[in-house]
């Protein structure tokens, strides 16, 4: 049995300041997600403690009691702000599930991933990179492009009006990221092709959720195809979001081994999301990677898929924690369940 100290940032239900985004908020997690983990937690045998990952999180896990930590924190601010308490967490020298320190970073910071992807070789769309005051000049990509912050995740920034279709739509766009999010507008050629989400577990041979394609053809056509914020809050039903996708054999394997090849390129561990679409010619190419996926039970994409592979919402998080037990070495912390471990692998990769 493992004392985990599970650290989260709460969502703040108050209108966002004046100057801020209206979606300034979406990141943060709801009580709900994070007594949904703890009990999965404590449902696998271990105790749990609860630690806000605030400006007061370093004097609390100093004096906190913990064998590891079970990190969800999305951070309070700047672009690299979900890195922060795995920082504190090495300084302290507390093993944490989840990705290191510089994988978060580099997540999170869309443009250098993207950059990290094509050194890979790993599709991902053609873009550039417009800081504050740059002259917006696209030459050279083709329209329609997407606009969005280069440096948020939850869709935050993404609406319909995210793709544009000529320049003066794209200049509109950029100032809009300028001015509401204050960071570097990331533009991107627009793939029209069908989005895929795939979730993944493990580190040394990593094994994915079930593949699930975000169904646009049930929303308002003056939407878009576009996985906005909106489309997360007002189209939750399970029409909108296919899972297992309706794909062949080769797409799936297509589809997995694209995402495989991304987390690993990023060096994500224990589990994580990866975003797909498929280009012109049905080439899936990676639009972003998330190692710290929505847990939100029931509505996030990462426990949706989970679910539809026949993997309860507990047996989720204790098979997220036991491979970050076994990665640390503290293979004396994980209780066996009724399902062992190679079970779920095995079931998962079928």
């Amino acid at each position: 049995m493992a004392t985990v100290g599970l650290l989260y940032n709460l969502g703040k239900y108050e209108p966002p300041d004046e100057g801020e985004p209206p979606d300034a908020h979406a990141e943060l997690d709801g009580e709900s997600t994070v007594l949904a983990l703890a009990d999965a937690i404590k449902w696998g045998g271990h105790e749990v403690v609860f630690i806000e990952g605030d400006v007061c999180a370093y004097a609390k896990l100093r004096e906190a009691k913990i064998d590891l930590a079970f990190n969800i924190c999305e951070g309070l601010r700047g672009e690299s702000r979900e890195s922060h308490i795995p920082a504190i967490l090495e300084m302290l020298g507390i093993p944490y599930v989840g990705s290191g320190v510089l994988t978060l970073a580099v997540a999170l910071d869309k443009p250098v991933a993207k950059k990290i992807f094509a050194y890979h070789g790993i599709p991902t769309p053609k873009f550039r990179v417009f800081e504050p005051q740059d002259t917006i000049d696209c030459s050279g990509m083709r329209f329609p492009l997407f606009v969005k912050p280069a440096h948020e995740g939850s869709s935050m920034g993404v609406t319909p009006n995210s793709k544009v279709n000529n320049e003066e739509q794209l200049v509109e766009q950029v100032r809009m990221v300028w001015r509401f999010y204050k960071q570097a507008a990331l533009v991107e050629e627009f793939l029209t092709g069908r989005e895929f989400t795939v979730g993944i577990i493990g580190n040394r041979i990593p094994w994915t959720l079930p593949i699930m394609e975000i169904n646009f053809g049930e929303c308002p056509a003056d939407h878009g195809n576009v996985y906005s914020r909106q489309f997360k809050d007002a189209w939750s039903d399970d029409k909108y979001y296919l899972c297992p996708a309706p794909v062949d054999a080769e797409l799936e394997a297509t589809l997995k081994d694209t995402a495989i090849k991304a987390y690993t390129a990023l060096g994500c561990r224990d589990f994580g999301r990866v975003d797909l679409r498929l280009d012109a010619d049905g080439i899936p190419n990676v639009l972003e990677i998330n190692p710290l996926p929505g847990m939100a039970p029931g509505f996030s994409d990462f426990p949706r898929a989970a679910e539809a592979g026949g993997l309860s919402y507990n047996e989720l998080v204790c098979t997220v924690l036991d491979e970050a037990l076994k990665r640390l070495g503290l293979n004396h912390l994980i209780i066996q369940r009724n399902r062992e471990a190679a079970e779920v692998q095995a079931f998962m990769s079928a």
